[in-house]
C-alpha cells in the first residue's frame, strides 16, 4: 500500500507531460526543485484531507483525534452506506457472501465490505494490520482505542492535561514567543483529547503566563483597558504580544547599538 494518495488528474502533475519536442535542453531542467515542492505540497494536501476517489490517510497515532473526523466526515460524502455500518453495525452478522440472496442483503454486505477496505486503505499498515476485528465497527472502535488508549488511559491523560493547563507560566529566561509556541501545542493537545476553555480562560492564562517584567505587565494593563473583553480572543492577543516583544527587541538594539 503505498503512503501517498496520488490524483491522476490534478493539475499537478502537468508538468510531468511533454506537449511537444524539446527545442533546448534548458527546458528539461526549468525550476525542477519548485515544481518537485509543488509536486509534495499537492500530495500533502490530498493525503491529509482527501480526495474525491481516495480518502484521508492516517500516518501517525498522534494525528489520530483529527484524522477520525476528517474520514468520517469523507465516508458521510462519498460513501454513505459504510458510514452506516460503520456507525450502527453490520446487521447481516457473519453471513458470507455467497449465502446473501436479497439486494437489501448485498447493498449492506457490499457496503460494510468497502468500509474495511477503505479503513485499512487510509491507516498506515502497521497502525491497523495487527488488530483483529469481526466488522466494520468493531475495526474502527479498536483502532480508536489502540490510537488514545483505553478509557482509563485516556482519563489519566486528560488529568494530566488539566493540570499542565493550571500550571502552565513563562519559564525563565523564556521569550515570550517560546512560550506561545508552547500554549499552542497545550492547545492542540487538549483539544485531541477533547478538551475544551472558553476563550476567556484561554486569554486570561495567556495574561497570567506572561513574564514579570513591568514593562509586560504594564503592556498587558495597557491592552485589558482598550479592548473590550469580548473582542478580545486569544489570536488577537498572540498577535499583540508577537508584535510587542518584536518592538522590544528593536528597542533594545537601538539602546545597545556600537553605533552610538
Amino acid at each position: 500500500m503505498n503512503d501517498i494518495f496520488m490524483n491522476p488528474f490534478s493539475d499537478m502533475y502537468a508538468f510531468a507531460g511533454n506537449s511537444g519536442d524539446d527545442t533546448s535542453s534548458s527546458n528539461n531542467n526549468e525550476n525542477p526543485p519548485n515544481a518537485r515542492k509543488k509536486l509534495s505540497d499537492a500530495l500533502e494536501v490530498e493525503s491529509a484531507f482527501g480526495t474525491y476517489n481516495k480518502p484521508p490517510k492516517l500516518m501517525a497515532i498522534e494525528e489520530y483525534s483529527r484524522w477520525a473526523k476528517k474520514f468520517e466526515d469523507w465516508l458521510m460524502a462519498f460513501a454513505f452506506p459504510s458510514w452506516k455500518s460503520l456507525k450502527n453495525g453490520y446487521d447481516a452478522g457473519s453471513k458470507k457472501g455467497e449465502t446473501l440472496s436479497t439486494s437489501d442483503e448485498i447493498e449492506s454486505f457490499v457496503a460494510e465490505q468497502k468500509c474495511i477496505a477503505l479503513l485499512f486503505q487510509s491507516v498506515r499498515e502497521d497502525i491497523i494490520s495487527l488488530i483483529e476485528y469481526s466488522s466494520s465497527k468493531d475495526l474502527w472502535e479498536k483502532l480508536k482505542n489502540k490510537c488514545l488508549g483505553s478509557k482509563e488511559i485516556v482519563k489519566n491523560k486528560k488529568k494530566l492535561l488539566k493540570k499542565e493547563f493550571d500550571l502552565f507560566g513563562c519559564l525563565k529566561n523564556e521569550s515570550v514567543y517560546k512560550m506561545i509556541e508552547r500554549f499552542e501545542q497545550l492547545k492542540l493537545e487538549l483539544a485531541r483529547h477533547e478538551i475544551s476553555y472558553p476563550q476567556d480562560e484561554l486569554v486570561d492564562k495567556l495574561f497570567d503566563s506572561l513574564p514579570d517584567e513591568m514593562d509586560w505587565q504594564y503592556y498587558a494593563l495597557m491592552l485589558k483597558n482598550t479592548i473590550k473583553p469580548a473582542d478580545l480572543t486569544v489570536d488577537l492577543l498572540i498577535e499583540r504580544l508577537e508584535s510587542h516583544e518584536l518592538e522590544l527587541k528593536k528597542t533594545y538594539k537601538v539602546n545597545h547599538s556600537s553605533y552610538q
